[in-house]
């Protein structure tokens, strides 16, 4: 064995440590699959973050960088693998993120999975692992490049799983039907496709992508073609799906400005009831961002008040500031009022008593219709 082999056992045990320490493995599967699957072996290189928001890769085949990158795999941090201009597209999920997701298939026997977002195929081989059979794991994703790259690795470890170059949204038919749906990516909506193809009594595990985050992580069973349940306690955000038509705020704040230049759309002003720091609230923001359509954009222009910019694709935005006694304000225009939708969920909320978001809960109805609700279907709702 190398030092390089010797060093990443040594980093593995203590991340499941960690894992096990915090809570997030919990089923002895897991915590064997964790301990068993090497991560470096899907992850050789990564791009590190730098302040100035650019990226530097991070290669461990390079000699002199073989620690540092080595040390960073075994963190609890997700990796970025792979950027489309100033957005990441493929990433190694965050560890402790994986675990509890796994743990939230509640798997008890041979049960068959279908995997959304194959990316570097680290989390096919957990389910590979933690299942006991390559035969009952399926795993797609829509980058034929990354199916090709995670099958090799896969594969050079002794896993065979089925793995498909399609678009996740339409999940596979020819492996159906599931026991459980396990979505890596974040998407809109939960596709009715993905109704049609697990079993009576089988889950959805998929964090719904908003522009505003919130890490809406909801576990969904499905019955009848209907899929329902409540959102998981903690944040569960992905990167969206590669389809998902993505648009920088600060494009959409020049689109204005150009707008506002030729005497268009100057909006209207008045107090503000509710901050942009009430969306730092784990719970506020997840509802928020599930409720608002919108981008989010915050600036700090020389000699004016800090701004928190709302906008959306249709022309829609807000802008709000703190004045230096402490009073908000928002200025807001286009075809919807974003600051007014943000405040009347906040109301809502405190009508509430401000519950978490596991007394959250989603229903996703045979025609596609998305029900937000409190509590049980039955409680307070709203349509998505």
């Amino acid at each position: 064995m190398s030092d390089t082999d010797e060093r990443a056992d040594d980093l593995r045990r203590a991340l499941v440590a960690e894992l096990t320490k915090a809570g997030s493995l919990r089923d002895p599967r897991w915590t064997a699959a964790f301990e068993h699957v090497p991560r470096h072996a899907f992850v050789p290189r990564f791009l590190g973050r730098q302040p100035d928001g650019t990226f530097t890769p991070v290669d461990g085949t390079a000699p002199a960088r073989r620690r540092e990158w080595l040390e960073q795999v075994y963190t609890d941090e997700p990796l970025i693998t792979e950027v489309d201009g100033t957005f990441s597209v493929s990433s190694s999920s965050q560890p402790s993120l994986m675990a509890e997701m796994l743990e939230a298939l509640e798997i008890t026997g041979p049960e068959r999975v279908l995997e959304i977002g194959t990316g570097t195929g680290y989390n096919a081989g957990l389910l590979c692992a933690g299942l006991g059979s390559d035969e009952q794991v399926v795993s797609v994703d829509i980058a034929a490049e990354l199916v090709e790259t995670a099958r090799g690795r896969l594969s050079a470890l002794g896993y065979q799983p089925t793995l498909v170059t399609v678009d996740g949204a339409a999940g596979y038919p020819g492996g159906a039907p599931y026991d459980r749906i396990i979505a890596t990516c974040s998407l809109p909506e939960v596709p009715r496709a993905w109704l049609a193809q697990v079993r009576d009594g089988g889950l959805i595990l998929v964090n719904l992508y908003r522009e505003l985050g919130g890490g809406a992580l909801a576990r969904l069973r499905v019955e009848e073609g209907c899929a329902s349940g409540r959102f998981m306690p903690f944040f569960g955000g992905f990167m969206p799906t590669r389809t998902y038509p993505r648009v920088p705020a600060s494009e959409l704040l020049e689109a204005l400005r150009v707008r506002t230049e030729h005497g268009e759309d100057e909006g209207t002003t008045r107090p503000a009831s509710v901050g942009a720091d009430a969306l730092t609230d784990e719970t506020f923001g997840m509802l928020a961002a599930l409720c608002v359509n919108a981008e989010q954009l915050w600036l700090l222009p020389d000699d004016a008040p800090e701004q928190f910019w709302l906008l959306d694709h249709s022309g829609s935005w807000a802008n709000q500031t703190t004045d230096a006694d402490g009073a908000l304000t928002v200025t807001q225009g286009g075809p919807a009022r974003l600051w007014d939708q943000l405040e009347a969920v906040h109301r809502e909320w405190i009508t509430l008593s401000r519950p978490p978001r596991e007394e959250y809960g989603l229903t996703v109805a045979p025609n596609g219709d998305h029900v937000l609700w409190h509590m049980s279907p039955d409680g307070p709702s709203w349509p998505l």
